[in-house]
């Protein structure tokens, strides 16, 4: 769309490189500048004021209270999982002998990395070990998505804490507890067929601990709800944003003529 004259509404050509207007001679740049000044002021005060408030609704959401600062803190909790032992694995191979306390972080680093994944897959298509090792890998695609729900809740609760949001955080920790739990189904299956399978070469247990993971993100879910039922409640009595930025502006231009008649 072309430019136009503020003054007299002519059509400006890219071309029309000086200051004044070639059909009336209003000087474009400085035209009406004491109102475009003042407009420029008005639009920093709106747009301030609606930082203020989502500055606020942040604050109160993720530190408004002491409820509100444990629900931050157990956001990141559930992590802990990943480091505490999952599996306990005793070997008796040939070359390798002994018991071993394996967690989802170990496991990653010290076997399922170091693997061919295309040894991996044929292992899933085995006649004796395929059906193990598809609760093996399926125990690693829950407790993954678990991981990672979990992870994404943190960033999802600073998100949505500047509009009062909350309900998101009840569903990704709903897919964590889920997804944690049916972890451990799935490795307990596993561990149990290996057991059977494997004639003595190997045989584990799903650890105590893994109970520590399923409590944490019970424990963060039931926060969650108990702290977006407060949020709700906050959100329905509290301006919205369009009538507190009104208000912050009208207390602001009261303000400004109190300290304008002051100085008079």
């Amino acid at each position: 769309m072309a430019a136009k004259c503020p003054s007299c509404g002519e059509k400006l050509h890219w071309y029309d490189f000086r200051a004044e207007c070639k059909h009336c001679g209003a000087n474009i740049p400085n035209y009406d500048w004491e109102n475009r000044l003042e407009a420029d002021a008005d639009a920093a005060e709106d747009s301030f004021a609606r930082l203020h408030y989502h500055v606020n609704n942040f604050k109160s959401a993720t530190v408004g209270s002491p409820l509100r600062i444990v629900r931050l803190v157990c956001t990141l909790l559930p992590l802990v999982a990943l480091v505490v032992p999952l599996l306990n694995a005793t070997f008796a191979f040939p070359f390798r002998e002994g018991t071993e306390s394996i967690s989802f972080l170990t496991f990653v680093l010290n076997y399922l990395i170091k693997y061919d994944i295309g040894s991996v897959f044929k292992l899933l298509s085995g006649e004796i070990l395929g059906g193990a090792f598809q609760s093996l890998l399926l125990s690693i695609l829950m407790a993954l998505i678990a991981v990672v729900a979990g992870v994404l809740n943190f960033f999802v609760v600073l998100i949505g804490a500047i509009n009062l949001r909350w309900l998101f955080n009840v569903i990704l920790n709903a897919v964590s507890l889920v997804t944690w739990g049916l972890s451990a189904l799935f490795l307990s299956q596993f561990t149990s067929a290996t057991a059977d399978l494997s004639v003595g070469l190997f045989s584990g247990s799903v650890s105590p601990f893994f109970l520590v993971g399923i409590g944490l993100f019970l424990l963060d879910l039931v926060i969650d709800i108990v702290v977006g039922v407060s949020l709700k409640k906050q959100k329905a009595t509290q301006p919205g944003l369009e009538e507190a930025v009104e208000i912050e502006l009208r207390e602001l231009r009261e303000q400004q003529l109190a300290e304008a008649t002051q100085t008079a």
